[in-house]
C-alpha cells in the first residue's frame, strides 16, 4: 500500500493511497466512523480502471493522524479475529 498526504489541516487530512484493495479502506472508513470525535470519514475510487483511492477524514478534537492511527490499528485487530474465527470454522 502506497499512502500520500495530498491535504492536511488541523482538523482535516486527505489521503491518496495507491496499490489496495477497497475492501482494508472500508474496514478503515468502519472503525473511524465509530470514533465519537470523527465527523467525517469516507473513501472513494479515483477511476475505475486503477486502485487509486481517495480518503478524507475530518475530526472535531482530535488529530486526524492519530485517529486515522487508531483506526489502522483497531482494523488490523478485527481482521485477526475474523481470520481465527474462519479458521475454526474451517475445522
Amino acid at each position: 500500500m502506497l499512502a500520500e498526504i495530498t491535504d492536511f489541516k488541523d482538523n482535516e487530512l486527505e489521503l491518496r493511497i495507491s496499490e489496495e484493495d477497497i475492501s482494508v479502506l472500508y474496514i478503515v472508513q468502519h472503525e473511524l466512523l465509530k470514533e465519537k470525535s470523527v465527523d467525517f470519514a469516507g473513501v472513494m475510487l479515483q477511476h475505475p480502471l486503477t486502485k487509486d483511492f481517495k480518503m478524507r477524514v475530518v475530526t472535531k478534537r482530535k488529530s486526524p493522524v492519530e485517529v486515522i492511527q487508531d483506526a489502522s490499528a483497531a482494523a488490523v485487530d478485527y481482521s485477526k479475529e475474523l481470520s481465527g474465527t474462519i479458521k475454526a470454522a474451517l475445522k
